[in-house]
C-alpha cells in the first residue's frame, strides 16, 4: 500500500486497511509494506518505509515499479481506499503463475488497466520497462501513462467476480454487499470513511472482541472508576472473592469471551484510548500480548509521572534483571489463557512469573507507545502493605525459576 498523507488519506486508512488484511488472515500472517512520507519503522509484520520522491496523488505509486522494490517482489499491490470483506488470501490464490503482471480492468472503460490492484511479479521486463518508460509527471493521473507503456498479462475481472465497484454505473452507491463480494473498490468519492451506508459504517468500525477482568477481593473505593472506564463495547467481568488475586482472576477466565483479554485492578482505570490502541499494537505487529505507558496518579497530590519503560522489547534476561513490564497496561490474546492460567500460590510477583512465563512458552512480546492505564498510588496499594520481606523473598524465588 501508498500513503501520501493529504485530506482526502490519512494514517488512520492504512490503520483501516491493515486490521482488516491481519484479522481475516487464517494462516500464517503476512508481511505488510506500507509505503509513506514518514520514516521508516519495522513493526515486526508490518514495515512502514519513506517514500523516494515528493510525487503527488497516484503519481506517489511510481516507487512501486522502481529497481530498490525489487527485493520485495512479487507483491501484491492494495488501494488504502479498498474494503476488505473477506481473507485477501483468496486473491493470492487467484495467481497460478507468479510472473504473470495483474491488474483491475476499469469498471467504466472495457480493456483498459486499473491500478487499485496490482500483482508485481520478480524479475519482470514489464515492470522494469515501466521505471525506465517514465521522465516524470504527465497529466493528473498515473493510470493513464501505464495504458500507454504497459499491457497487463490478466485482469483480476478474468479470475474471479468477487471484487466489486462501490460505484456501479448508473450512479448508485453499492448499498448491499453481494454474496460473493471478497473486496470492495471506492476510488474516487465518497472515501470510505465517508460513505453514509450502513454496510461501510459497520466496516469503518468492526467489532472488537475484548474481555475485561477486574479481579478484587475489597473495594478499596475506586471500584466504580475502574468499571466506568471500561468501553460498553467490551465483555466486562467482575469478579469478587475471598481468595487472593490470581484465583479471583482465574475462576471467571472459562467466561471470557473475547479474542484479546486483559486485567484491570479495581483502583486502576483504562485511558480512553486503551482498548483501541492496545489491539491495534497487537495485530499490527503480529505479536500475543503487549505492554506500554502508563499514567501514574499520586493520590492526595496534585502530581502525575507519565511512566515509559526503558526497553520497548525486554527478553526474559532483562525482565529478571530489572522488571520493566507495567501490569496496568498489559493486554493478551486468547490463545495465551487457553495454555497458561496466573499461578495462585503468589501473592505479590504473581504478575511478574506470569510474564516471565508467557515468553518462555514462545509467545512475542509487543509495545504501545502509548499511555493504556491510570495507575493509583495510594496507601492501601499491596506494594505498601506487605512487609519488604515478603515482597523480596517471593521475588527471589520466581527469578530462581527462570534463571
Amino acid at each position: 500500500m501508498v500513503l501520501r498523507r493529504s485530506k482526502d488519506f490519512t494514517f488512520k486508512d492504512v490503520t483501516l486497511l491493515v486490521s482488516h488484511i491481519t484479522a481475516k488472515w487464517k494462516g500464517e500472517k503476512p508481511h505488510i509494506i506500507c509505503l509513506w512520507d514518514g520514516g521508516y519503522y519495522d513493526l515486526g509484520n508490518i514495515e512502514l518505509i519513506p517514500l523516494n520522491n515528493d510525487y503527488k496523488g497516484t503519481w506517489s505509486r511510481m516507487m512501486l515499479y522502481s529497481p530498490e522494490m525489487e527485493k520485495y517482489r512479487p507483491f501484491l499491490y492494495i488501494d488504502l481506499d479498498t474494503a476488505v470483506i473477506n481473507s485477501l488470501e483468496n486473491i493470492f490464490d487467484l495467481v497460478k503463475d507468479g510472473s504473470k503482471f495483474i491488474t483491475l480492468e476499469d469498471f467504466y472503460q472495457k480493456g483498459q488497466l486499473a491500478t487499485g490492484l496490482v500483482w508485481f511479479p520478480a524479475n519482470s521486463e514489464k515492470i522494469a520497462h515501466v521505471w525506465d518508460s517514465y521522465k516524470g509527471e504527465s497529466g493528473w493521473r498515473m493510470d493513464y501513462f501505464l495504458r500507454n507503456v504497459i499491457k497487463p498479462d490478466l485482469f483480476w475481472q478474468d479470475l474471479t467476480d468477487s471484487i466489486v465497484d462501490f460505484k456501479p454505473k448508473g450512479g448508485i452507491l453499492l448499498i448491499k454487499l453481494p454474496g460473493n463480494a471478497n473486496l470492495v473498490c471506492f476510488h474516487g468519492k465518497p472515501r470510505i470513511h465517508d460513505a453514509d451506508i450502513p454496510w461501510v459504517k459497520e466496516y469503518v468500525k468492526p467489532k472488537r472482541s475484548v474481555t475485561v477482568i477486574i479481579p478484587y477481593k475489597v473495594d478499596r473505593g475506586w471500584l466504580k472508576d475502574a468499571i466506568n472506564s471500561v468501553p460498553k463495547d467490551c465483555q466486562l467481568l467482575v469478579s469478587q472473592g475471598d481468595g487472593n488475586w490470581p484465583e479471583n482472576f482465574n475462576k471467571v477466565l472459562d467466561q471470557a469471551t473475547g479474542d484479546y483479554i486483559r486485567w484491570l485492578h479495581e483502583d486502576d482505570m483504562l485511558t480512553p484510548n486503551c482498548i483501541d490502541d492496545s489491539v491495534r499494537a497487537i495485530e499490527e505487529q503480529g505479536v500475543d500480548f503487549i505492554h506500554g505507558n502508563a499514567t501514574e496518579i499520586i493520590e492526595g497530590s496534585d502530581r502525575v509521572i507519565n511512566y515509559i519503560p526503558a526497553i520497548e522489547i525486554p527478553t526474559i534476561q532483562y525482565l529478571l534483571n530489572k522488571n520493566i513490564l507495567h501490569s496496568a497496561t498489559m493486554m493478551y490474546k486468547r490463545c495465551i489463557f487457553e495454555k497458561l492460567r496466573l499461578n495462585e500460590t503468589l501473592n505479590t510477583a504473581e504478575e511478574f512469573e506470569f510474564n516471565l512465563r508467557v515468553l518462555k512458552s514462545g509467545f512475542k512480546l509487543g509495545y504501545c507507545a502509548t499511555s493504556l492505564a491510570f495507575y493509583r498510588r495510594h496507601p492501601q496499594q499491596k506494594v505498601r502493605v506487605v512487609a519488604k520481606t515478603e515482597k523480596d523473598k517471593e521475588r527471589e524465588m520466581v527469578k530462581e525459576l527462570y534463571r
